[in-house]
């Protein structure tokens, strides 16, 4: 049995993020709820990789969470 289209539509959304600077958060919403898009600084960057993950209630690396840092 597979979704029908309407379902379909409503499991995915396309934003541009091109436009969102260095630094900066772009809020947009999806399914009435707030998704947060952020474009890390190398220095956010950095301060994640540093982080033990035992130390993390989900223990998951940086590395792990994000294949593409920025």
């Amino acid at each position: 049995m597979s979704a029908t289209a309407d379902v379909l539509a409503l499991a995915s959304a396309e934003f541009d993020i091109g436009s969102v600077v260095e630094g900066t958060t772009l809020t947009v919403k999806w399914r009435g709820k707030p998704v947060f898009v952020r474009h890390r600084t190398g220095e956010e960057i950095a301060e994640a990789q540093n982080v033990e993950p035992s130390v993390l209630p989900d223990p998951q690396g940086d590395a792990d969470r994000a294949p593409t840092p920025e």
